[in-house]
C-alpha cells in the first residue's frame, strides 16, 4: 500500500486509484528480507522495559525492527485525494479518490497477504470492493484479484510490487526513521515526525507530480532525480507523523500529510508556465479540501490468523 493511494497529476481531471501493486523505486529486497526473518524474528525486542524520553531515537529505531522482524502483522488504510480545481471562468469542479484498505501480512513459513479494498472518486458514490491475495510460491510471487465476478487468474510480479511492504508508508519508516524528530511521549505514546527529504522516491508522488513517463524508462530513477533538481525546485516535504507505543516498542499509526508538498509542486507548475509567456491572472487554481490526507493504523503484530489462498 502506498502513501497516496489516489494519486493524480497536477493537471489531471480524475485520480487514479492505485491499490493494485506498482512499481516502487529504492525497495529492500524482500526475498532477502524474508529470509533473514527466520534467524532474526526470536531477538524481536517486543516485551522490552518501557524506555523513556532521552531514548527517542531507541525506541522508534526498536518499533521499526519490530514491524521488520514480526511474523505478521495487518493495516488498515484510509486514504483520501481530495481537491477543486478552479478556471479562469471561475467554473469549479473537484477531484476526489477514497480508499478503504486492510491488509492481512503473513510472512512465515512464506509470505503472503490478503487486501481488501473499497473505493470510490465521488464522495457521494457507493463504494465500489475487491480482494487481493499475494503469495509466494516456488521462489516467485503472484497475485489474484478477487470481484463479484470471481475469481482472476494469478498474475506472477516482482517483489518490489508486494503491497504494503512495496508502499510509501512502510518504506519510508524501514529507510528515514533515523531522520525522524520526536515531537511528544504522553500515555505511553510517542510521536514523531518525518520530513520526507526525498519526495521524488515516493511513487505516489511521482505520480502526483506527473513524472511517471520518465520512471519507466531505463535508469529512471537518476532520471526522475535530475529532472526535479532542474525543474522543481522548491517543493515542500510531506510529513509522515508516527505513533509508536513505548511500552511495547510498537508502531501504532502513520498519518501522512501532503498538503503542502501538493500546493508547492502546483506552484512550481505555475512558475515554468509564467516562464514561459503565461500571464498569472491565466492560470488554473487548484485548493486543497480538509479531507485530503492518509492515515495507516498498524496491528495484531505476530497474532495474525492463517488463511487460505483462493484458487
Amino acid at each position: 500500500m502506498s502513501v497516496f493511494l489516489v494519486g493524480c497529476s497536477a493537471s489531471a481531471t480524475a485520480p487514479a486509484i492505485t491499490t493494485l501493486p506498482a512499481t516502487q523505486t529504492r525497495l529492500p529486497d524482500v526475498i532477502e528480507i524474508e529470509s533473514a526473518l527466520i534467524s532474526t524474528v526470536t531477538a524481536s525486542v517486543i516485551g522490552s522495559e518501557s524506555p523513556v524520553s532521552s531514548n527517542a531515537s531507541e525506541v522508534l529505531n526498536s518499533a521499526v525492527t519490530n514491524l521488520l522482524n514480526a511474523t505478521s502483522f495487518e493495516v488498515s488504510v484510509h486514504d483520501v485525494r481530495a481537491y477543486q480545481i478552479i478556471d479562469i471562468n471561475g467554473e469549479t469542479r473537484l477531484v476526489y479518490g477514497e480508499v478503504t484498505a486492510n491488509y492481512a501480512v503473513i510472512r512465515l513459513p512464506a509470505l503472503k497477504v490478503h487486501g481488501s479494498y473499497e473505493y470510490r472518486y465521488n464522495p457521494q458514490a457507493d463504494f465500489q470492493q475487491f480482494d487481493s491475495y499475494t503469495y509466494q510460491e516456488n521462489g516467485k510471487y503472484f497475485t489474484r484479484i478477487i470481484e463479484i465476478s470471481g475469481t482472476g487468474d494469478a498474475v506472477e510480479i516482482d517483489p518490489e510490487q508486494i503491497e504494503p511492504i512495496a508502499g510509501d508508508v512502510y518504506q519510508t519508516l524501514v529507510t528515514y526513521s533515523d531522520q525522524a524528530k520526536l515531537v511528544t511521549e504522553s500515555d505511553g505514546i510517542a510521536v514523531y515526525i518525518i520530513e520526507h527529504p526525498e519526495w521524488y522516491t515516493l511513487k505516489g508522488a511521482i505520480g502526483f507530480a506527473d513524472l511517471g513517463f520518465l520512471h519507466m524508462q531505463e535508469n529512471g530513477e537518476q532520471l526522475i532525480e535530475q529532472y526535479v533538481a532542474e525543474h522543481y525546485l522548491n517543493v515542500k516535504p510531506i510529513l509522515f507523523t508516527i505513533y509508536v507505543a513505548v511500552d511495547e516498542y510498537l508502531i501504532t499509526k502513520v498519518e501522512v500529510n501532503d498538503r503542502d508538498f501538493m500546493v508547492s509542486i502546483w506552484a512550481e507548475v505555475d512558475r515554468a508556465l509564467i516562464e514561459h509567456g503565461e500571464k498569472p491572472e491565466n492560470l488554473t487554481r487548484y485548493e486543497v479540501m480538509d479531507v485530503n490526507g492518509a492515515e495507516y493504523h498498524f496491528s495484531n503484530y505476530n497474532q495474525v490468523q492463517d488463511f487460505e489462498i483462493p484458487y
